[in-house]
This record gives structure tokens, sequence and C-alpha cells, in this order.
């Protein structure tokens, strides 16, 4: 009797391991009708920053530690690791790693690159927004200290070219190339009135801007003047930290509520992809360049590469 019963226990822990088996791979089958994974970047070989893209390597091997923010704009990636607080930026065709300045440990950094190649770095513990060339030089500062209370983000409109800038309440400003302010978008004050939307995480890519709006906890679609055009997502996403447009104006958003990538498509959810099934301990932020998407993994100091797969392809 009791070894009838042991030979059913084990068939029955068999039959719960092969369903639980099935389920992940299933789940892993799902995550390349969106995303083909090509490599994994968790460091380079120093080189001395140089405006000249395509230097060799010359300098000790660097690791990435903790890669909370991202950036990617052709061959150039660039990270925010509060690991080593530094602002690195990655040559991807020779896989060399440029030290470009220090940052803060503390949260809350985020990298934005414009259409010239110059890169964006806000830094909430200013106030401020510097804009660097590609070897780290400055060129301009934004605030704007008694309406940008403490910057949240920043995304370069694609039609006028001008860089917005949210705050933390949920204002977005819009600013001249050279840094002076130009006028206020949207934004709301204390309280977050019912009649006046915002957004404190934004999007760009070469048609539309995109905002998380934290009061809904929905993503706003916005017009090249900042009015809000549309909004979707709500009731579908937890704590957004991080959101980007593919070229085939998907949105993909970084939910650390659910620890998890969620993909939308026209207002409609697609895909919520979780970190084992790209090959990643936790997903903490995502830039995406064209075909490529870049996810940051600071758990494991990690960047994953991935190929966008398209739509018609699925």
């Amino acid at each position: 009797m009791w070894r009838n019963l042991a030979g059913s226990v084990l068939l029955a822990l068999a039959q719960i391991a092969g369903a639980d088996t099935g389920s992940d791979a299933s789940a892993i089958e799902h995550a390349p009708t969106f995303l083909s994974p090509n490599r994994m970047i968790v460091g380079g070989f120093s080189t001395p920053a140089s405006p000249v893209p395509g230097r060799a390597p010359t300098g000790p091997y660097l690791k990435l530690l903790q890669p909370s923010a991202l950036a990617a704009n052709g061959p150039d990636l660039y990270i925010a690791d509060s690991g080593q607080r530094l602002l690195l930026r990655i040559d991807t065709v020779t896989q060399s790693i440029t030290p470009l300045r220090e940052i803060p440990p503390s949260p809350g950094v985020r990298i934005k690159v414009g259409s010239d190649g110059s890169v964006y770095v806000l830094r909430p513990d200013r106030g401020e927004v510097a804009r660097l060339t590609r070897d780290g030089r400055p060129i301009a500062t934004f605030s704007a200290k008694y309406e940008i209370l403490q910057p949240a983000d920043i995304v370069i409109e694609p039609t006028l070219n001008r860089p917005w800038i949210s705050d933390a309440a949920g204002g977005v400003f819009a600013f001249h190339p050279s840094g002076r302010k130009s006028e206020p978008l949207v934004g709301r004050g204390d309280g977050f009135p019912d009649e006046l939307a915002g957004a404190t995480l934004l999007a760009a890519n070469r048609a539309r801007v995109v905002g998380v709006d934290p009061r809904c906890r929905c993503i706003l679609d916005f017009d090249r003047e900042g009015s809000v055009i549309g909004k979707f997502g709500e009731g579908e996403l937890l704590n957004p930290a991080d959101i980007a447009l593919d070229v085939h104006d998907r949105t993909w958003v970084v939910d650390r509520g659910d620890r998890s990538l969620k993909i939308f498509d026209h207002g409609q959810l697609l895909a919520v992809l979780k970190p084992a099934q790209l090959g990643l301990v936790d997903i903490t932020a995502i830039s995406i360049d064209v075909y490529n998407a870049y996810i940051a993994d600071a758990a494991s100091g990690r960047v994953g590469v991935f190929g966008i797969t398209p739509p018609s392809r699925r």
C-alpha cells in the first residue's frame, strides 16, 4: 500500500512539474514574437573621451555595476551606472566604454539623446538638465527653478526639436535648444485637479510624444504643442518606471509594480513580458533605437540588446 501511495505522490509531483515547465516554455516562446535576443553587454575596455566614433579602446576593462538609466543612438549607448556613479558611453561597434562624468547614486537620473547626437542628462539633485556633446563637454543647461521644482524626465519633441522637461508634479515645459525656457505646455497645481492632465515620464519617436500620467497611471498622447489628444492603459499599469516608443508606434512600459515589460499598440495591451522570458534577472529601464531595444538589468549589472520584431512578422 505504501509503495502504491508513494508512486501516486511521485506521479502527481511529476505532472505538476511538467505543467510548470510547459507554461514557462510557452511564455519564453511568446517573447520572440516581440523581441529577439542579440547579446548581453556587461562591460568593455575603457578609452579616453573623443568626439570621433570608433576609437579603439586602450584602457582597463570596466564592468557595469548597476545600470539604472540608458539612451541609445546609432552605435552610441549612454548608461547611467549608479553603482559606479558614472555616466558612460559605450561604442557598440568597438565595445569600448568611455566615462564621461560623475552622476549621483540617487534614483531619478534620466538620459535622452537628441537628433544631433547630443546627450541630455537630468539630475534631480541639482534640479536641472545638462546637454552634453558626445565626448561629455557641456553645451547648455536647462532649468526653471520657479516652475520645475523637481525635474522628472526630458524628451526631444520630434517636429519642432524642442526639449520638453516634466516635473514630478506633472507639469511639462518646453525649452529652446539653447537652454532658454519657452513656455509651459501642460501642468497642474497641488491636488491634481481633474481638468488638467500632466505627465512625469516622457518618450518620443519620429512622429509622436507620449507620457505617463501618475494620477491615473495611464499613458497620454501629446500633439507637438503639448495638448493631450489621447489616453490609454488605465487600469493596466501599476508602477510605471520607464517608457519608450518604437518605429511601429508601439509603446513599451517598464512596470515596477509587477516587474514586467508591457507593450501597447493603438491603446491596446499586446503583451506582458517577464524578466526570465528575456534572460534577465530584472527590468530596470528601456531605450529603443530604430529596430533595437536596450533593456537595463540593474540587479545583474547587464544590458540586454534585442532586435524588435515588426508587427507583420508576428
